[in-house]
């Protein structure tokens, strides 16, 4: 890594998937010296601590569109980016709950694979019989039906984002870690820079792209966004004997659960609801599993996967949300001329990472983002009360969400 510059034509806040995405898109256009800084090391924050679960299913065609371009990515990690991502061709499972709102959510749920379809997502409905016969070893009882999509699957998400950071340092990014950006400069009404613990860069252009730790920056500039941090747990489980054979990815909206295959013999799970989803301070927070989390994520688990109630607990973290009211990023920019936010994804960015950064390097560059309309996740929505609005007429009516939008 190199030593910090004083000068340079963009900077980039926030060594994760998005920082390190729109850096390499922005040198792989011409977008001049590009510097990105990380406040301690590459893939320290949510980027390397995700599930990583490839999903495609939403009921808005902009984010489902965002997800699908980064999966051709992640699907073609060498040839088009370099290096390795992990990724596993798992296949993705999205459930369907019974329920009170069961033909509301059913309607959607056609209405909504014909929309990704048209996208160009290779999706289709399930039954829970054609998924039983698909997955023996579930329960399916409490299931209407769920969607499969058989090129979706998951990544090892650090391997990813470092990935992704050489790609951009041999695109000539200048990147530095340990470097805690403190301030952004303003001169009027546009930006001049920004105040590291380093040192002063000057820039006309600031991208932050930093997560939790979004609110505090942005306010140095006056600039307040309604992103909160909050804190999330996942465990890796060692599966019994008699599951041994490599399962699917699912998204669970019955029982609120993600699942995805972690290495030989292992899976990660995270969970929804209650305490799962604590506010915190993003400088303050146990980074360790709760106490009894990992009985109480067997113990739901186990209602999908009985033979799963023979797992044993392995090992967990906590990492953080970046939460925005409606559930759906912010992205474009706000306050001062020449400041962008890239934040607030609730921890379905990383799948996003990819098309994401190159929508932004595109606005940025050519002035519009050309690949995905990204005026849905202007920060100015919040100053009315359209974003109060669903983004779709097709969203479903869960228990459950896991703190962000399908």
């Amino acid at each position: 890594m190199s030593a910090i510059t004083r000068t340079s034509d963009i900077v980039v806040i926030g060594g994760g998937i998005m920082g390190a995405s729109i850096a390499w898109h922005l040198a792989r256009k011409g977008a001049g010296k590009v510097t990105l800084l990380e406040r301690s090391t590459i893939a320290a924050g949510a980027s390397g601590k995700t599930g990583a679960l490839l999903r495609q299913h939403y009921t808005n065609r902009p984010e489902a569109t965002l997800a699908h371009l980064s999966l051709q990515v992640f699907r073609n990690w060498p040839e088009i980016v370099g290096g390795d991502c992990g990724f596993v061709e798992s296949g993705l499972v999205f459930t369907l709950p019974k329920g009170p709102a069961l033909d509301k959510n059913l309607e959607s749920l056609w209405s909504n694979v014909v929309m990704q379809r048209k996208i160009g997502i290779k999706t289709r409905i399930l039954s829970p019989g054609e998924l039983f016969e698909l997955q023996p070893y579930l329960c399916v009882e409490d299931l209407a039906a769920a969607t499969l999509e058989e090129e979706s699957g998951c990544v090892d998400a650090f391997a990813a984002t470092r990935a992704m950071t050489t790609a951009a340092m041999n695109a000539a990014v200048d990147v530095v870690e340990n470097c805690e950006a403190v301030s952004i400069l303003t001169s009027g009404d546009r930006v001049e820079g920004v105040e590291t613990s380093s040192g002063t860069i000057q820039s006309p252009v600031v991208i932050c792209a930093s997560g939790p730790w979004s609110k505090a920056f942005l306010l140095t500039a006056g600039v307040d966004v309604p992103i909160s941090a909050l804190r999330v747990q996942v465990a890796v489980f060692n599966r019994p004997l008699s599951m041994e054979r490599p399962h699917a990815s699912y998204i669970d909206a019955s029982l609120g659960l993600f699942i995805r295959p972690w290495s030989m013999g292992r899976t990660m799970v995270g969970m929804s609801g209650g305490d799962q989803h604590d506010e915190v301070d993003p400088n303050k927070f146990d980074h360790r599993n709760s106490d009894g989390y990992g009985q109480l994520v067997i113990d739901r688990l186990a209602k999908r996967m009985p033979l799963m109630a023979h797992a044993t607990y392995s090992h967990g973290y906590a990492c953080l949300y970046d939460m925005t009211p409606d559930a759906h990023p912010i992205i474009g920019p706000a306050g001062p001329d020449g400041l962008y936010v890239v934040a607030g994804f609730s921890e379905t960015g990383f799948k996003k990472g990819p098309a994401v950064g190159l929508c932004v390097a595109e606005m940025i560059t050519d002035g519009k983002a050309t690949n995905v309309d990204l005026s849905p996740f202007a920060f100015n929505r919040f100053s009315r009360d359209t974003w109060k609005q669903q983004w779709s007429e097709t969203e479903y009516v869960l228990e459950s969400d896991f703190g962000h939008k399908f």
